[in-house]
């Protein structure tokens, strides 16, 4: 994936395409583009600022610093995406960590170019701020899907949140997107007898295709009727 076609995915969905041409040119000028294998963590629940990621291409997952020994995987967000900003704006360690869920390319804008950039305008300082809004309406959709009654709604719901199937989501791999059955459950609070046995009849229904640690939606919208009746 090259720089001109990191460019356009980025500034044609997400964050950063809301704004004007010239303020994605000071974006992209600082930046430079990071190619992360899967399961490599990029921030740890912890660690200090470092910048932001915008995601091209691949997927994170998304894990929540809890009371528990282990962080939790909430979600997985992909394409458009930016992230890694809370510190920025609360000047505290970080309360989530990312790890790619899939081979991903991302574009990185360190910290000191963010503080350029907003101490030079206040159009820029305003959209950087508004970063933490647009990806508070991941963290409410996440907590939306989580309060659906029965296991099997909120794994439906789950799956078209991860895939992003309801926005015409692709996977780079025919066979579907890479996702384990145990982080699925992790982020439908759901246990794994749950989960097994609601991908089985979703893809004895056709709603889904199962195959080596992946899975494909078939039918987002069958899933989203199932999930919100």
């Amino acid at each position: 994936m090259e720089r001109a076609e990191i460019e356009a995915v980025l500034g044609s969905r997400g964050w950063l395409a809301a704004y004007g041409a010239a303020f994605r040119a000071a974006v992209f000028e600082r930046t430079h583009i990071a190619r992360i294998s899967p399961d490599q963590v990029l921030f740890h629940v912890g660690d200090l600022a470092g910048g932001i990621h915008g995601i091209a291409r691949g997927a994170f997952a998304v894990s929540v610093a809890t009371a528990a020994a282990t962080p939790a995987v909430a979600t997985i967000v992909r394409s458009g995406v930016w992230f890694g900003n809370g510190p920025i704006v609360a000047e505290r360690r970080r309360l989530l960590s990312f790890r790619a869920a899939e081979p991903s390319v991302t574009l990185h804008l360190p910290l000191a170019a963010i503080r350029e950039l907003s101490a030079a305008s206040i159009e820029a300082a305003s959209a950087f701020a508004d970063l933490a809004s647009v990806n508070m309406q991941v963290a409410v959709r996440v907590v939306s899907d989580l309060l659906i009654p029965g296991a099997d709604r909120r794994i439906a719901a789950t799956l078209r949140r991860v895939t992003r199937a309801d926005e015409g989501e692709g996977p780079d791999d025919p066979l579907g997107f890479r996702l384990r059955q145990a982080e699925l459950g992790e982020m439908a609070n759901a246990s794994r007898r749950s989960v097994v046995r609601a991908l089985a009849a979703f893809e004895a229904k056709g709603w889904i295709g199962i195959s080596r640690h992946r899975i494909a939606v078939r039918d987002a919208a069958a899933l989203e009727r199932f999930a919100h009746g």
